[in-house]
């Protein structure tokens, strides 16, 4: 280690010693390399001006006794490159310069597991095609051992030429590896076999690219034509004296809610019929019934002004509510957002930190946990999707079912979610690597090809069960969607018994519940898996046996499907007695109840504290016991938390709580929380494969920044989605409730 400490310093100095050279004078150079101020008659003499204890000929013996027996191609470019530094011949001068200075070398913090050398990405891009060779920036990511006991994992950027770009992956890595480890591996050594090599080869427009790039310009085109439309047609109907049209909204009856929308896929929570009958209203549909469809241009402009930006912006800042609405489920569905954009911040930044030892002393720290296991926002999410399709549907099946109902409650769930879901998978799997340059850009193409082979599995919501690779998923986090809709499929079963048969539904209901804690704790023992997905040795076990499976995920769901028929059944009676209580009564009722939930749900974030210390430090996992009862319970404890609140607040006993959660605001950004779900991975991705340094934990503001820049920038391109995409999906769907004037 110290070898190789000193070897660092001494080529940094060599280094920092030429560029005072090149310094000299700045003469135009005759080769078509970045020109940069130097000294043309002095760069001849940079192996005299080097300090004495940087010895030139130690650095060519090392490189000689590498090639004894491999005369590869690439290994003989790189010993004239590192060889060149005292040739007489400008030109291989200043390329070897170049190449060395462009490379990624290992800086400070070795010990605190600095091992991400990304290098200068733009300067060595700056040779490609030059006159000197053709030169690309490849990273290696390999798995090494510090010191011979710690593992990490080596991300190191090269300037590498086209000899070591275009051969064999495996035998340049073996070169590379056989050279380190045979010098350095006492202080690094690289595991053989355990490497991946990328360069930054352009994207070229395939047939997925002209495809995804068409589709959105075809709703560019739409939002423009809309936007227009709605801008001229008064005068347009002014100038030719057309009568207004009969503008009637047709709907069941005054009070028809909307049942096919939930929480992170709901638009505008469950005041969203009110937006559809007003979008409906737009569009020429009247409570009559009945509507004009004589005119052919009417029909045409109802369907481009859905396009409209006036309109669709309008929708989404309304703060209009009325009287029983579940206002304090805006609040905790943004803050819930909120809690998984942070959560991935940190995950994903994990993959590019220079100190990322110093997470073991973030760990440490008891209120990091928040973040670090904040596995529990997306159970919160289960729980308001279970809590409100329940509602929502059992006020629909008091006013009746019919069979088009379960047609239209299956169609317009799978329309809204999937047009949007869809765009971002032709943005991220076909076009993002257009828009992005650095040195991990290849990382996006891992993304990119498996949206390339299982878009399929993504748009039929089954990619938590195929393929069966838990890492070969288009859009990370899209395993949410495909759970939540899952148990949308089989929600009605568990809810019709509820409206029909109340003792048997609720019966269904728990016992489901219990089958599913089993199945946890079953598959907990079977495949020996820790407490949760953060502190286990099997975590990508966990992910795919346990974290993206309905049968183990459905079970806040569930919980969240009895608090909506609580709601439904008993939410007047309820509201009606706590109205009556004196204000001291409702305290002595309310503190124990939250202050119950907040301990749930304190134990539940919080619990594992101890296990994930012993599991960081020590690499040991929980007792079977702990891992069992945590698997079997956090998610239901959580759920039934949760549900709770919403009951308390619903009913009048919130207080100040209520009061934050069902401020008028939080509308506004619960509208936007599917496609900020959908957007943020993507927006953290731009950033890191884009990036030319690592990142650091510490000071804490520093991740501070980046989370609140990531998530505003998240929530700037969910409103352009909402906008374009989501929200004139469901004005067209809008559409569909009118009939013809007869």
């Amino acid at each position: 280690l110290l070898y190789t400490i000193k070897f660092e310093l001494m080529l940094t100095r060599f280094l920092l010693t030429t560029c005072l050279v090149l310094l000299v004078d700045s003469q135009r150079f005759p080769v078509d390399l970045p020109k940069p101020w130097y000294d043309e008659g002095q760069l001849h003499n940079i192996s005299n001006l080097t300090l004495p204890d940087f010895d030139m000929e130690t650095l060519k013996k090392i490189m000689e006794e590498a090639m004894v027996g491999d005369q590869s191609p690439c290994m003989t470019k790189l010993y004239s490159l590192l060889t060149n530094f005292q040739s007489t011949d400008p030109v291989k001068a200043l390329e070897s310069l170049y190449f060395a200075d462009a490379a990624g070398k290992p800086g400070s913090g070795l010990l605190s597991g600095n091992s991400i050398m990304v290098g200068d990405y733009d300067q060595c891009m700056s040779m490609k095609n030059s006159s000197a060779g053709y030169y690309d920036s490849c990273v290696i990511t390999a798995s090494a051992l510090l010191g011979g006991r710690y593992p990490i994992i080596i991300q190191w950027s090269g300037c590498l030429p086209l000899e070591c770009r275009v051969g064999n992956a495996s035998d340049v890595e073996t070169e590379i590896y056989n050279l380190v480890n045979k010098y350095l591996g006492k202080a690094l050594y690289l595991i053989p076999g355990k490497a991946v090599r990328s360069c930054s080869a352009a994207m070229t427009w395939d047939v997925g690219a002209i495809i995804a790039a068409t589709v959105l310009s075809l709703f560019a085109l739409l939002v423009l034509i809309g936007t227009l439309w709605y801008c001229t047609e008064p005068v347009v109907k002014s100038f030719f004296e057309v009568p207004p049209e009969d503008t009637k909204l047709l709907v069941q009856n005054d009070e028809a809610e909307n049942v096919y929308e939930d929480t992170i896929t709901q638009n505008g929570g469950p005041d969203e019929s009110d937006q559809i009958k007003a979008a409906a209203v737009e569009n020429g549909v009247g409570k009559t019934g009945a509507v004009d469809d004589s005119s052919c241009s009417a029909r045409v402009g109802r369907f481009f002004k859905c396009f409209a930006l006036q309109k669709t912006l309008a929708m989404l800042t309304s703060t209009d509510t009325k009287p029983g609405q579940i206002l304090c489920i805006n609040g905790i569905r943004v803050l819930s957002i909120n809690w998984v954009v942070l959560g991935h911040t940190y995950f994903l930044m994990s993959y590019f930190s220079a100190d990322p030892f110093y997470a073991m002393t973030l760990i440490k720290r008891r209120n990091f946990h928040l973040v670090y296991n904040g596995l529990p926002s997306v159970d919160s999410f289960f729980t308001l999707s279970g809590f409100l399709v329940a509602y929502l549907l059992l006020k629909q099946l008091k006013r009746g079912m019919n069979p088009l109902m379960w047609v239209a409650y299956y169609i317009h769930r799978y329309v809204r979610l999937t047009v949007p879901y869809a765009m971002v998978i032709l943005v991220e799997g076909f076009l993002y690597r257009l828009w992005m340059e650095g040195p991990f850009i290849n990382w996006a193409s891992t993304e990119e090809s498996f949206c390339k082979d299982y878009w399929w599995a993504n748009i039929l919501y089954v990619n938590n069960f195929f393929p069966k690779m838990a890492d070969k998923v288009c859009i990370g986090q899209s395993w949410y969607l495909s759970n939540d809709m899952q148990m949308y499929l089989i929600a009605p079963i568990f809810i019709v018994l509820l409206f029909k048969k109340p003792l048997g539904g609720m019966i269904t209901n728990v016992s489901a519940i219990i089958a599913s804690m089993i199945i946890s704790a079953v598959l907990t023992y079977h495949y020996n898996l820790g407490p949760s997905t953060i502190s286990d040795v099997n975590s990508g076990d966990d992910f795919h046996i346990l974290y993206n499976k309905p049968y183990v995920r459905i079970t806040p769901y569930l919980v969240g499907i009895i608090g909506g028929w609580i709601l439904w059944k008993y939410g007047q009676k309820m509201t009606g007695t706590v109205l009556r209580l004196a204000t001291w009564k409702k305290v002595l009722i309310a503190t124990p109840l939250w202050l119950a939930t907040a301990a749930i749900q304190y134990a539940v974030v919080f619990g594992l504290y101890d296990d994930i210390i012993h599991f960081v430090t020590e690499q040991k996992t929980a007792s079977m016991v702990d891992s069992i009862s945590y698997q079997m319970l956090a998610r239901f404890t959580w759920g039934t938390a949760l549900t709770v609140q919403i009951l308390l607040c619903q009913c009048g006993l919130g207080g100040f709580i209520n009061s934050l959660l069902s401020w008028k605001g939080w509308l506004v950004l619960a509208r936007l929380t599917y496609a900020v779900y959908l957007l943020h991975f993507g927006m953290l991705y731009f950033m890191l494969y884009e990036t030319r340094h690592a990142f650091y934990f510490t000071p804490d503001y520093n991740v501070a920044l980046i989370y609140l820049g990531i998530l505003m920038m998240s929530y700037l391109a969910a409103t352009v989605l909402f906008v374009t995409v989501e929200q004139p999906v469901a004005l067209l769907e809008s559409l569909g409730y009118r009939k013809p004037q007869k």
